[in-house]
């Protein structure tokens, strides 16, 4: 009865060392999966509903900045504005897609442009993204995430 009370004792006493061994090794696989971990790249872009049915994630980031793009052009053509100069000027248009799938513009950034005419076109880039069809976020690790992104416009008076 002895050896059987001895030998529990000693399965307890290296039982409890080799967990917090293992526990070490969770904390090493941790730290190691986080360096090798990329914090500027999604498994899947965001994506709107027209887009949904494509596969190929290079070809998905395409059809997002397409779809944006169509539709920005789109509202400055309808909603043009008269100028007494001639701009040729490129405005740089920094946005966010939330873990939620809305657009927030985050700035608009030009400092050789006319500050009304930021203004103009910060409320057509804010009634594009109210046109455009349901935006899907962007995933990593299969939970949406928030992703920014830049996207250069070309302003120009001329043809």
């Amino acid at each position: 009865m002895k050896f059987y009370i001895n030998y529990i004792l000693f399965l307890i006493f290296f039982s409890c060392d080799f967990l917090s061994n293992k526990e070490l090794v969770v904390e090493e696989l941790v730290s190691n999966d986080l360096k090798t971990f990329n914090w500027n790249d999604v498994d899947t872009y965001p994506r709107f509903q027209n887009c949904d049915t494509i596969i190929n994630k290079e070809s998905n980031f395409n059809c997002f900045v397409n779809t944006i793009t169509s539709k920005l052009q789109a509202n400055l053509i309808n909603n043009s504005v008269v100028v007494n100069s001639s701009i040729s000027d490129t405005l740089i248009v920094n946005f966010n897609v939330t873990n939620k799938g809305d657009i927030v513009l985050s700035e608009l950034s030009n400092e050789s442009m006319i500050s009304e005419l930021n203004v103009l076109i910060d409320s057509i880039f804010k009634l594009t993204v109210s046109d455009l069809p349901k935006l899907y976020p962007a995933i990593k690790r299969g939970q949406p995430v928030k992703t920014k992104f830049v996207l250069p416009v070309l302003i120009s008076t001329t043809d």
